[in-house]
């Protein structure tokens, strides 16, 4: 019977430790709610698309310039 409750013992302690770390009702309403991450996504996604467009831009910059002196050494 000893055993059982150090068992138990440790394993409140654990509980204990983790206790404070938990969100409360109150931390959870004060997170973001569902039509605001929808929102956030639809930013995210319009950045993205910017992004990626520009970095498109950019490699096929690098492609013509890659192109031009490709024909330029060809010529030599």
């Amino acid at each position: 019977m000893e055993a059982v409750f150090k068992s138990l013992d440790k394993r409140v302690g654990r509980i204990e430790q983790i206790l404070p770390t938990l969100a409360t009702k109150e931390d959870l309403r004060q997170l973001a709610t569902k039509d605001e991450l929808h929102g956030l996504e639809e930013r995210l996604r319009t950045h993205f698309d910017v992004v990626t467009e520009s970095v498109r831009d950019d490699i096929q910059w690098i492609a013509d310039g890659l192109t031009a002196l490709s024909h330029r050494v060809s010529a030599r």
